[in-house]
């Protein structure tokens, strides 16, 4: 199990925690490529994100479409946790639903194989502001809020992702906002460690690629 520091208390106690890395989307904006597949000087970004994730939790766990999807990914992620979608249609939720099912940890960072740069002391100040909650999410200067550079407790978001689904609600967020015991995280917070938010940077089509891609080259 990892050693989990607690921010500013000067305490250092221990979560059993995962990440879980939701790959299995389209790209209908994206052309229908494969995400996943897609490099960044060299290395394809979910090589990138697992290595980056692997050394801060006890399991990384990718969640994909279907089998086809992980004979292409296969190579890449080797012998990680796998999940498939149950469910056609209904966005990330299915994905997220999978994954958490599959957890044998309490706590778990959930992202996408399109958000290609986590920032491990970000990832490590969510898990410390959701130890004892239900979810630690990142609250952006409009109001919105970030699912996918977050936390949650897998036992209790998995009923209200199933609800949500009976319901036909499948806004990301929608499962997550009946959390009772939600901690936000300032955007300011993350600024601190992250100035130019690249953790919160995701790739949904191919002028971002190209925006990226700039960024490394220095244009």
């Amino acid at each position: 199990m990892r050693e989990s520091v607690i921010f500013n208390a000067g305490i250092v106690g221990t979560m059993s925690r995962a990440a879980l890395i939701l790959a299995g989307g389209k790209g209908k904006r994206f052309g229908y490529k494969e995400k996943a597949l897609i490099e960044i000087e060299g290395t394809p970004v979910i090589c990138r994100i697992i290595n980056t994730l692997e050394p801060l939790v006890d399991e990384v766990i990718i969640s994909l479409r279907d089998k086809h999807q992980y004979n292409l990914l296969a190579p890449l992620t080797g012998e990680l946790p796998t999940t498939f979608d149950k469910y056609e249609d209904v966005g990330p939720l299915s994905g997220m639903l999978a994954g958490l099912k599959a957890a044998s940890h309490e706590y778990i960072f959930v992202t996408a194989c399109d958000m290609p740069f986590p920032e491990p002391k970000i990832v490590e100040l969510l898990f410390s502001k959701s130890k004892g909650h239900d979810c630690a999410l990142i609250k952006r200067k409009n109001g919105s809020y970030e699912p996918l550079c977050a936390v949650f407790r897998a036992c209790l978001l998995i009923p209200l992702i199933e609800k949500s689904i009976r319901d036909n609600r499948y806004f990301i967020l929608s499962p997550v906002f009946e959390m009772n015991d939600m901690v936000e995280v300032d955007i300011a917070e993350i600024e601190k460690i992250d100035p130019s938010l690249a953790c919160l940077q995701n790739i949904n089509t191919l002028d971002d690629l190209r925006a990226v891609r700039n960024g490394f080259n220095g244009s």
